[in-house]
């Protein structure tokens, strides 16, 4: 069970998730893996679908630009 001020922490955390700054978000996942509880799991793992689709993007789009310009 979560305390007042740990449901507060966590609740902060999961704002930082979507903060512009890596770093933040960074340190609001390191966070959330010591306090979390299976709302943070989920949201968790949600973002990680968020990241492998944007990596997977990423990888296509710098195979198609290397392909167009002829660089290996």
């Amino acid at each position: 069970m979560i305390n007042n001020l740990e449901e507060a922490d966590v609740n902060h955390c999961l704002r930082d998730l979507f903060d512009e700054n890596q770093e933040i978000r960074i340190n609001a996942i390191n966070q959330l893996g010591e306090v979390g509880d299976e709302l943070c799991l989920q949201e968790l793992r949600d973002q990680l679908r968020f990241i492998n689709n944007e990596h997977q993007a990423l990888i296509i789009a710098i195979d198609k630009l290397k392909q167009k310009l002829g660089v290996k």
